[in-house]
């Protein structure tokens, strides 16, 4: 069976590990990478181009995975210049994984775009994509009856990369962190797209959808290789979505990631029939999962309906030799 051809969009930290990755899979072949900046890449050994058309054209593809942005609406068109090449699309882009809940009428619109073109496009990662909603919805299936889904992700920040570290507001004053929330420049993108996902999954209407970001305060020096923060300062962010049914709170998902956070984990924990549990004792490593996972749905996406999917319509992805 030939080998499935991929084209790396953006190559970023999680780009380069992504497309690393794709050269290590016998079932897939890297034939080109895209990023605007000029060099990037080189030690891939692969064509470089700074257009999807042009490295579609010059190289045919199977696959386009993009890795660039985070929020639906700066990625829709680069969608669309992407169907029109027709490649099949696995994506980071945190909204990308149910871009219905804040952008109904754009999502609708894009779906049909892919559909016209005939090709599948996904979001998806280690959160949101698996941790946070996926995996609680796997963890559901073993239940009668579900009646509330709380899951928590706890991340000492200080063992992942500068560019996390960075983005969760480590080393900044709680003024400042406070800003930037305001301003939406800070903080993890997707926390209520998971949320959405899950109540999708379990078929629950949602009354109300809250979020909540906070500062984690440093209670005495710390850091890591890359930063140091003091006591007082901003070790990283606390974030909660909830959503609630008829006045009811039945779904919570509490992310912590922070500098020196205590008892790192990734937990489940379902009210239902019968009650279930689910621990991965240090958590989910992200950086190493993210790209293991958009590279192991790319042989699902090729053989998707055409249109937006998310996780819940491909089958349950599994690591590819």
């Amino acid at each position: 069976m030939k080998p499935i051809r991929v084209i790396q969009i953006g190559l970023g930290p999680i780009g380069m590990a992504t497309a690393k990755l794709v050269q290590q899979k016998r079932a897939l072949r890297l034939v080109a990478a895209v990023d605007v900046r000029p060099g990037v890449g080189q030690e891939l050994g692969v064509p470089l181009f700074s257009s999807i058309g042009a490295a579609a054209r010059r190289h045919p593809a199977d696959v386009a995975i993009l890795t660039t942005g985070s929020r639906f609406l700066r990625v829709r068109a680069l969608l669309g210049e992407i169907f029109a090449t027709g490649l099949h699309i696995v994506s980071s882009c945190e909204e990308l994984l149910f871009p219905w809940h804040r952008n109904p009428r754009e999502a609708d619109l894009t779906d049909r775009a892919a559909r016209r073109a005939g090709v599948a496009c996904l979001g998806t990662g280690v959160n949101p994509g698996f941790v946070m909603d996926t995996l609680a919805l796997a963890t559901s299936g073993v239940c009668q009856r579900v009646e509330a889904v709380r899951v928590w992700r706890v991340q000492d920040v200080a063992k992942r990369r500068p560019q996390l570290q960075e983005k969760v507001g480590a080393g900044m004053d709680e003024d400042e962190f406070r800003g930037l929330v305001a301003a939406g420049c800070i903080g993890h993108v997707g926390l209520q797209e998971s949320l959405a996902l899950i109540a999708h999954g379990l078929g629950w209407k949602l009354s109300r959808v809250t979020e909540c970001i906070e500062p984690v305060i440093a209670a005495r020096d710390c850091g890591s290789r890359h930063l140091r923060v003091k006591k007082g300062q901003v070790a990283g962010v606390s974030q909660v979505a909830r959503g609630l049914r008829g006045g009811k709170e039945v779904l919570r998902l509490d992310l912590k990631m922070f500098m020196g956070a205590e008892n790192p984990r990734d937990e489940i924990q379902i009210s239902g029939v019968p009650p279930m549990q689910l621990v991965i004792p240090g958590a989910t490593p992200g950086d190493y999962a993210t790209a293991a996972i958009l590279v192991n749905c790319v042989p699902r996406i090729v053989t998707a309906p055409p249109g937006l999917r998310t996780m819940l319509d491909l089958p349950v992805p599994r690591a590819i030799p």
